[in-house]
C-alpha cells in the first residue's frame, strides 16, 4: 500500500480516501499514529577520548523496555513500549492503549571493547560509553 493510500483524517483528504492530498502530504508527512505507533527516537552518536557515546531520547520507556546489544561492531539500541491508559468515572468507561517499538544501528568506526560498556538510562534518557579496544602491537623480528 502506497502512503498516498493509508488511511488518514477526512479533513486532509477534500478529493476523497482513495485520491489522497499532494498539498497535506507534502506539509504533513504520514505520522507516528498512521503508521501503527512506530518510534524513532533522537539520538547523538560521537567519539570523545577514544570513548564512542550514545545518547538517546526515550521519554515514557522504562530500563526494561530498552535492549542493547553489541555485535561485530555494530551497536544496536531496540525497545518496545506498551501502555494502557483506563479511566472509569459515574456516566462513562474509556480504556485507550497503545504500542510502539523501535530499533536504531550504528556502525562503529573502529573496534570496540564490549565487555566494558557503560549503559546509563536516567530520566528518559539512555547514556552509553563504548570504549574502543585498545590497539595491540606485535614486534616483528626480521630474519
Amino acid at each position: 500500500m502506497t502512503s498516498l493510500m493509508r488511511r488518514r483524517p477526512l479533513w486532509m483528504t477534500p478529493f476523497g480516501e482513495s485520491f489522497g492530498d499532494v498539498f497535506s502530504d507534502r506539509l504533513w508527512p504520514e505520522s507516528g499514529l498512521m503508521k501503527g505507533e512506530e518510534f524513532e527516537p533522537s539520538m547523538d552518536f560521537y567519539e570523545k577520548d577514544g570513548v564512542y557515546h550514545l545518547d538517546a531520547e526515550l521519554p515514557g520507556f522504562n530500563k526494561d523496555d530498552i535492549d542493547i546489544s553489541l555485535k561485530d561492531g555494530v551497536v544496536t539500541v531496540s525497545g518496545k513500549k506498551e501502555e494502557v491508559k483506563e479511566e472509569k468515572k459515574k456516566n462513562y468507561y474509556f480504556k485507550e492503549s497503545r504500542s510502539g517499538s523501535f530499533s536504531r544501528s550504528f556502525r562503529l568506526p573502529a573496534a570496540a571493547d564490549a565487555e566494558k560498556v557503560d549503559a546509563v538510562f536516567k530520566d528518559g534518557v539512555l547514556s552509553l560509553k563504548i570504549p574502543k579496544e585498545e590497539e595491540k602491537s606485535t614486534k616483528v623480528k626480521v630474519n
